[in-house]
């Protein structure tokens, strides 16, 4: 992530309060969180002539 000078970063009152290792735990828990979630796969496409734009 890069921030500029003019960037306003905004966090949020309950991050502002948690030390390091709650932060960390809290991170690990919206990852695995993420990752558990079923994702769409797409099928390949079978004619490569036909463009599709979504």
């Amino acid at each position: 992530m890069i921030a500029y000078e003019n960037d306003n970063l905004v966090i949020p009152e309950r991050y502002q309060n948690m030390s390091l290792l709650e932060i960390e735990e809290e991170k690990r828990k919206l990852l695995q969180e993420i990752n558990s979630t079923e994702r769409i796969k797409r099928e390949p496409k079978k004619n490569k002539n036909n463009i599709v734009f979504y």
